[in-house]
């Protein structure tokens, strides 16, 4: 039991968590970034060499490479949400994801458009209305 507690504590330590990667502006991100995959390719040649001392935190490592390329991303992402927000057309990754048949759908404008023929029709004849009267 001793042995996972000391696991858990250690592996929470070397953590860096999103919440304090949010703050941070972009140029400090890909500082921190570029830090992160320096020390990742430390541990690999020391991986490499034989010395297993640090081969465990290989792993946190990448999970924070990780997570400040998530962080990075949806920032960006969300700049250029703003920036489309009110034109016309939007690049594709930014549109909604859907299903292949919801995206192909007419839009209600156009399942309700009409011919002008056809429009014609519908003007000069209108469905007949009838009642019926029950007489005993």
């Amino acid at each position: 039991m001793y042995n996972l507690y000391f696991y858990l504590v250690i592996r929470v330590q070397s953590n860096i968590k999103a919440f304090q990667l949010r703050p941070l502006k972009k140029k400090d991100l890909l500082e921190k970034l570029e830090e992160y995959k320096k020390e990742l390719s430390g541990l690999r040649i020391s991986k490499a060499i034989g010395n297993s001392a640090k081969n465990s935190k290989i792993r946190s490592v990448r999970k924070n490479i990780a997570r400040v390329l998530t962080v990075y991303n949806q920032r960006r992402k969300m700049e250029l949400r703003k920036k489309y927000k009110n034109k016309k057309f939007k690049p594709y990754n930014l549109r909604p994801k859907l299903t292949k048949n919801k995206r192909l759908q007419l839009t209600q404008k156009q399942k309700s458009a009409m011919s002008l023929r056809t429009k014609k029709k519908l003007t000069n004849f209108p469905k007949r209305k009838y009642l019926l009267v029950y007489k005993e």
